[in-house]
């Protein structure tokens, strides 16, 4: 009977056993088909990328910036070259010439006279950096504030960096940025009878300089060349010169078949433009066809 009490006694520690390790078993199972059914959780968005969008907002606002100071001082020019037209002069005053610079675009003289100017646009989203503009021979072409950059007449240059090149192993490492591709000068988009009476003007200039070294006025423009250069496609002719009086013709490839006149001194024949024969009535002053 004592071998039997045991046997059952064992049974039972048996059974009590494999009852709790199927608990167990159950209770792990729902946790394990939760871990396996469940996706993968979505990436989280790197760093780089974040920094990348941030260099392209900001390359953006520089261009736009860039673009602004540009357009700014090309209007610039043709606001001034007008004036002068008209005025024989060139003005400091933005008001009189009808200019307004984009907005956050400063726009600054660096230097200014009757033979020529140079200015500066900043915009303030680009402290350190400016474009730069001139026109007239009067002084040397001014640079930039970062990069020291110089233009041709009329043409805008600004402290903006080209895109990196591709690299080339026979080139050497430059420490300064190449220069980004600049307009064309905006003198070549003049009115072409604002050009025409610029260079009259200029022509009146000219002659005085000369007059007072030679003691008689010049017959051909040649001899005048180191005060001005004309502006494209026009044609400054002198039709006649003594030592009392002058008077020339200018005509403009975009401008066929008409003309602009200007006369000074005690002249025998005044000029007369070419498609409707006007005739200046005061000395000094161009006057052109419509």
């Amino acid at each position: 009977m004592l071998a039997a009490s045991l046997g059952r006694s064992l049974l039972m520690t048996v059974a009590l056993v494999s009852g709790a390790c199927s608990d167990l078993i159950l209770k792990r199972r729902p946790a394990e088909a939760v871990s396996d059914t469940t996706p993968d959780a979505a990436p989280r968005p790197t760093g780089r990328r974040v920094r990348s969008d941030s260099g392209r907002l900001k390359a953006d606002v520089v261009e736009k910036s860039f673009s602004d100071i540009r357009r700014s001082l090309r209007r610039l020019v043709l606001a001034e070259e007008t004036f002068f037209a008209e005025n024989g002069t060139y003005t400091e005053e933005l008001s009189l010439i009808g200019l307004t610079p984009d907005k956050d675009v400063t726009v600054r003289f660096l230097w200014l006279s009757r033979d020529g100017w140079a200015a500066s646009g900043t915009h303030s989203a680009l402290p350190g950096r400016d474009c730069v503009v001139f026109v007239g021979k009067a002084q040397a072409a001014p640079t930039t504030l970062k990069y020291l950059r110089r233009g041709r007449e009329g043409v805008t240059v600004c402290d903006q960096p080209s895109p990196p090149p591709e690299p080339v192993a026979s080139r050497p490492a430059s420490p300064m940025p190449e220069a980004r591709d600049d307009t064309a000068s905006a003198l070549d988009v003049l009115n072409p009878t604002v050009a025409m009476k610029v260079d009259l003007r200029n022509l009146v200039h000219s002659q005085e300089i000369y007059f007072a070294t030679q003691g008689i006025y010049a017959r051909r423009t040649e001899t005048l060349a180191l005060q001005y250069l004309w502006h494209r496609d026009v044609r400054v002719k002198i039709l006649a010169a003594d030592a009392q009086s002058w008077a020339a013709k200018a005509t403009h490839a975009r401008f066929p078949g008409k003309s602009c006149v200007i006369w000074f001194g005690s002249i025998t024949q005044r000029p007369v433009t070419d498609a409707q024969g006007r005739q200046g009535d005061r000395s000094g002053l161009p006057v052109c066809d419509e």
